[in-house]
């Protein structure tokens, strides 16, 4: 009598048959954030003193970190990058709303010496 692979099976030299097993795998979480949105919006919109780009390239360096397996270099550019991040909005929107209390205040004396003549 033959043996006949099952179906799904692998016969061997000696008419076993032996069927793959699935093999699971569990992996540890490797949530590295690297913040490369909030990086890209500050690199174009919200950049000052080079805050953004220096955010930019962190986040990059953490990406290229995390795929190479270097999960703690990966972490280190991660949090670097959102402290550029975090440091570049407040420095951006402080200079922002400066600027228009600056153009408000100015526009008010040029309104109210138009007024006086």
């Amino acid at each position: 009598m033959q043996n006949y692979p099952a179906p799904g099976g692998i016969p061997m030299q000696d008419d076993r048959v032996y069927t793959a097993q699935p093999v699971v795998l569990s992996m540890p979480d490797q949530i590295v954030s690297d913040d490369i949105v909030f990086s890209t919006f500050n690199l174009h919109f919200c950049n000052p003193c080079c805050l953004g780009f220096g955010a930019f390239y962190n986040s990059i360096k953490a990406r290229d970190s995390k795929l190479l397996g270097n999960l703690p270099l990966a972490r280190s550019h991660g949090a670097t990058a959102r402290r550029l991040n975090i440091a570049a909005v407040i420095i951006g929107s402080i200079s922002i709303l400066i600027v228009i209390i600056v153009i408000a205040k100015s526009f008010s004396q040029l309104t109210s010496s138009f007024h006086r003549y």
